[in-house]
């Protein structure tokens, strides 16, 4: 594969960041609940390591859980509502990753009502429409912050302000922050919601562990060991938190200068994509206001050519890109990001994702767009 183009599945891990993991596995191997030296001091590189956790994120370290990743975090807010004694209702975005849309589904299929609020065709929910959607027994409402599909960041912080302006009294709002973290500034305290959700392998950090915060704890369906205050008991892995910390920490520290490079080589692509004949730029406007989008996402659709034969022939090339959301690929779901937004289902049917990260370049890009203005082109005459 010569060209990385599909970060937003996963980054490639940092050198320097799988060696500090082997360290620390070798190290600290000692189990942190451990009473005996080594496990103390094992116990004290999670404490370093949720401290710079919180730091990097704006909050406290008390509020700061380790989890496997943003999949159980996400799984962990949602469930939660099952200790309850009622069946209530949930308000959620029509947009939202698997790995709250599915839960989401699961309150579902157990009896609770869910309402999902479609976005306006710009891919950006209108706060309003949330607030419109919140009932007296809204008990949840999630909103991701960036989509890992369009790249539209969303008003999480307006929306936590205007449904607790409207309800009057506690819903817990809770935002999947994945694609948002050392790719545009977020501070959880600010944001204002109850909960939140992060990976760290999306920022060159190790796959397999994750972040859950929790403004306040709740009650959840695990059990076990204690571990995490019980919000995740289970042994924490250490190795993977440590490096994961010092990885988001660096992140959050290096994001002002990649996403100026981000938006340099963004620019660039739909620049080059544009002046492709038939090619279009999902969503439009986009074009119009590219600061209401991440510059790390980019989906575009090459009609009437279907995205996962376009994906085959740049993976046939060397050039690895998606067809939206990695964790979905392989369940033939079609497009329901692009479907919420109104998206024609010729433009859907026949878009890709393109995304990029710290280490992707010019000459990346300028690669890309050789190889497409010279062969797509053919294919799309092909397929009409």
């Amino acid at each position: 594969m010569r060209v990385y183009l599909d970060w937003a599945a996963t980054s490639p891990p940092d050198p320097e960041i799988l060696d500090l993991q082997r360290r620390v596995a070798e190290d600290l191997f000692a189990n942190p609940s451990s009473l005996h030296t080594m496990g103390r001091k094992a116990q004290e590189a999670l404490h370093e390591a949720r401290e710079k956790t919180a730091t990097a994120l704006g909050t406290k370290a008390e509020r700061i859980y380790f989890t496997s990743g943003a999949t159980e975090s996400n799984n962990i807010v949602f469930t939660s509502l099952l200790l309850r004694r009622r069946e209530g209702h949930v308000v959620t975005s029509a947009v939202e990753h698997s790995s709250a849309w599915e839960p989401a589904l699961l309150l579902k299929r157990l009896g609770y009502e869910v309402t999902s609020v479609r976005p306006r065709p710009d891919g950006i929910l209108n706060p309003e429409d949330v607030v419109e959607a919140v009932r007296p027994d809204t008990l949840l409402v999630s909103v991701m912050l960036v989509n890992n599909e369009t790249g539209a960041i969303q008003p999480v912080g307006e929306i936590a302000e205007a449904v607790r302006e409207r309800a009057g009294r506690r819903v817990h709002i809770h935002s999947d922050v994945v694609q948002a973290v050392g790719k545009i500034p977020v501070d959880l305290e600010a944001l204002g919601v109850d909960s939140a959700s992060v990976s760290m392998h999306k920022f060159r950090g190790p796959r397999g562990v994750g972040i859950l915060y929790l403004a306040r704890q709740i009650e959840v369906l695990y059990a076990g060991g204690g571990q995490e205050w019980g919000m995740r008991p289970g042994t924490e892995n250490l190795p993977g938190i440590v490096a994961g910390a010092e990885a988001l920490s660096r992140a959050v520290r290096r994001r002002e200068e990649g996403a100026e490079q981000a938006s340099r080589l963004m620019g660039r692509l739909i620049e080059g994509l544009c002046g492709m004949k038939g090619v279009h730029i999902l969503p439009r406007d986009r074009l119009v206001a590219p600061e209401r989008y991440s510059p790390f996402i980019l989906t575009v659709s090459f009609p009437p050519v279907p995205g996962e034969v376009i994906q085959r022939v740049l993976n046939d090339a060397g050039f690895a890109v998606s067809t939206g959301s990695a964790c979905a690929s392989h369940k033939g779901k079609g497009r329901r990001v692009l479907d919420a937004m109104g998206i024609p289902d010729g433009l859907s049917f026949s878009s890709i994702r393109i995304s990029i990260g710290p280490d992707t370049t010019e000459d990346d890009i300028e690669e890309f767009l050789r190889y497409a203005r010279k062969e797509l082109p053919l294919l799309m005459k092909v397929a009409r």
